[in-house]
């Protein structure tokens, strides 16, 4: 069972970017950066918020993000992509389940955010708590339980963790889902042809 009063919001803003060509988290949306914007939505549902982005962006997100969010640098793990960023994020917070979204999906709404919280409050046995878009789990946003983060780690120290994609990750676990019909607000932008 998941401990219904530990849930920390977190924004995964230490991708590359290299099809954009810019780093996607500084890109500005309606006067605000989309980093910021996604930091925002985890304010507007009352939860903590940490920026997770790679040492070397250090220095102009700590210019950039707002002051009540936490920046944290991913660690040195054997493992890339989001599985990195989240498992930064529990070896930091190891009690804390997490409601995670990426900087590149502004298309987001609060109330998407809150309809995975109240299927986290609904199916509390879970592991990880996602929605389904055309028959497909959608890993963003997403909650994962400290459970689960903590089996996974454990995995990865062991040596025991071959596919380490957030997707291998959801089927391998007990994880609830919902259905939603709007695609739109799943749209990663990951080039300028996506603006």
């Amino acid at each position: 069972m998941t401990n219904p009063d530990i849930l920390h919001g977190l924004v995964l803003s230490g991708g590359e970017s290299r099809r954009m060509g810019r780093d996607k988290g500084l890109i500005p949306v309606e006067s605000t950066l989309w980093v910021n914007r996604a930091g925002t939505l985890l304010q507007e549902v009352d939860l903590p918020v940490s920026i997770l982005i790679r040492e070397v962006q250090r220095k102009v997100y700590t210019a950039e993000i707002l002051p009540d969010f936490e920046l944290l640098s991913d660690l040195d793990l054997p493992v890339g992509g989001p599985l990195k960023g989240l498992l930064s994020f529990h070896l930091r917070y190891p009690q804390a389940d997490v409601l995670v979204l990426p900087c590149d999906m502004p298309n987001l709404t609060v109330g998407l955010l809150r309809k995975l919280m109240v299927l986290r409050a609904k199916v509390p046995e879970a592991e990880a708590w996602v929605f389904m878009v055309q028959d497909c789990l959608q890993p963003f946003p997403g909650i994962f339980s400290a459970r689960l983060l903590a089996a996974v780690s454990q995995k990865m120290y062991d040596g025991y963790l071959t596919r380490h994609g957030l997707v291998q990750v959801l089927a391998s676990a007990k994880t609830a889902s919902e259905v939603v019909e709007d695609e739109f607000a799943f749209r990663n932008l990951n080039s300028p042809a996506d603006l």
